[in-house]
């Protein structure tokens, strides 16, 4: 990747601008590496952590659905925090944040601790909208696609290693070994950004008022409605304890739209997030995130569970290593993909690939290769997805609102993932975790790949989006469409 890095920053720029893009990117992609390290070394984890805590299935997942929560809440306010108070400074805050949890989990005595640290590593979710907001200033539209592009293969490579070392060194030195490594990388990452070998601080951002009480009233409104779906079949359906939370948290989103609404400056931009161009993007991303990431529990406890194949906790990373395989790969290609056959076929064949795993996992689960087959399918449409989405939702922005608007499309794949793994786990639970029970969570994940399909095929790309035109003028056609 560094030889491709170098031909591609070089095109176009100075050799002074370019050697500035490549020490930007190589501390960026640095960390983004490890925030994909972050986002599955958990998975091979899932039974020997249950052992080391003694908690079930259901809790397990709330070191799924809490980063998520956080993500959600957290990824808009590191946004605006950026677009107000300059993108590097927030994202030195945001990587110790995340430096933090990862430490708090490799120390926690119990199993509140180590959900705590999981909470705070969701903001991590907040990192590429603050880094596209920051090459974006610096370098301009072209060298950002480029940059979205490496980063999310960056991101996906990331995936890959942290359940091949994860299941490797669970293996070979232990639970504690693995905790450690994501804290000790994202470290020398935030050592670097410190040290000044990333972006210089560059001009000031624009000042005003972050909307705190808008954030405060979304977080609000999803921890009542994700604890009433993780917790309802405990509960059950009908109490007053599920009723009263899915209530409460519908009124309060409703309220929360309203204010949205009327605040000159949202947290979030409703009306942008309502727009005909962006809502499948925000769509097609919410839904694979939730069938891929938010189903993460059922697929590892399925492998080791004795309702599933039973096999050893450290078998689950080599299971899923093609998965992670195709997204680090594809990922690091749609942008090529996308020039030459166009954005929005690269979301269609995103999502088919995401149906046909999906598919195929309720179809063929007898063995672990069905199941390395299946979810490298879901993987390669996943990687294809990240990365053009995101260059979809960037492409059509002015500069000072890429970071808002790369973080509303995170937003709402934290959501997804956050309420794809509440309702698995809810699945799970009801079904009294045998083998009819995965199936049933499957059969789940299946319907939502069919709706992101069905969302992909309506996106719609401005003409400077289509085949690698002029980013400029792909903007300026994305604002007088929207």
């Amino acid at each position: 990747m560094t030889a491709v890095l170098r031909a591609d920053t070089g095109s176009g720029h100075s050799a002074a601008e370019g050697r500035a893009l490549r020490r930007t990117l190589a501390v960026l992609l640095l960390i983004v590496l490890f925030s994909g390290f972050q986002q599955s070394y958990f998975t091979p984890l899932f039974q020997a952590l249950g052992d080391r805590y003694h908690a079930g299935v259901t809790a397990l997942s709330w070191t799924v659905t809490g980063p998520a929560l956080t993500a959600a809440v957290a990824t808009p306010l590191l946004a605006a925090l950026g677009d107000r108070h300059g993108h590097l400074r927030v994202l030195r805050l945001t990587t110790a944040a995340v430096v933090a949890g990862a430490a708090l989990i490799a120390l926690a005595p119990g199993y509140p601790l180590l959900v705590a640290g999981r909470v705070l590593q969701g903001c991590l979710a907040g990192f590429l909208p603050l880094m596209a907001g920051l090459v974006r200033q610096r370098h301009g539209m072209r060298d950002t696609r480029r940059a979205i592009a490496y980063l999310s293969a960056a991101l996906m490579l990331g995936v890959l290693l942290g359940s091949a070392c994860s299941s490797l060194l669970l293996r070979t030195a232990g639970v504690g070994a693995v905790l450690w490594v994501p804290a000790a990388g994202t470290a020398v990452g935030l050592g670097l950004l410190c040290a000044g070998h990333g972006e210089p601080t560059g001009r000031p951002a624009a000042g005003g008022r972050v909307d705190w009480p808008g954030a405060g009233l979304l977080a609000t409104a999803l921890v009542l409605v994700l604890l009433a779906l993780h917790d309802g079949a405990a509960w059950g359906w009908r109490s007053p304890g599920t009723l009263g939370c899915l209530a409460a948290g519908a009124l309060l989103l409703a309220a929360w739209v309203v204010v949205q609404l009327r605040t000159p400056a949202p947290l979030i931009d409703v009306r942008r997030l309502l727009r005909p161009r962006l809502l499948p993007v925000f769509a097609v991303g919410a839904c694979v995130h939730a069938i891929v990431l938010g189903g993460q529990v059922s697929y590892s406890t399925y492998l080791t569970s004795p309702a599933g194949l039973g096999l050893p906790p450290s078998s689950v990373g080599l299971v899923l290593l093609p998965a992670f395989c195709g997204m680090t790969l594809l990922s690091a290609c749609a942008n090529r993909l996308g020039r030459a056959m166009g954005l929005r076929r690269v979301m269609v064949l995103g999502a088919a690939l995401v149906l046909l795993g999906a598919v195929g996992l309720l179809l063929r689960h007898s063995t672990a290769a069905d199941l390395a087959v299946t979810l490298a399918c879901c993987g390669a449409g996943t990687g294809l997805i990240s990365a053009a989405a995101r260059i979809l939702v960037v492409d059509g922005l002015r500069a000072e609102e890429t970071a808002a608007g790369a973080g509303l499309f995170e937003l709402l794949v934290s959501l997804g993932t956050a309420v794809g793994s509440a309702v698995t786990a809810a699945v799970l639970t009801t079904h009294g975790g045998g083998h009819q029970a995965y199936l049933t969570a499957w059969t789940v994940g299946t319907g939502v790949a069919v709706v992101g399909l069905a969302a992909a095929l309506l996106v719609r790309v401005p003409g400077g989006s289509r085949r690698g035109v002029s980013p400029g003028a792909g903007a300026a056609a994305a604002r007088r469409t929207s």
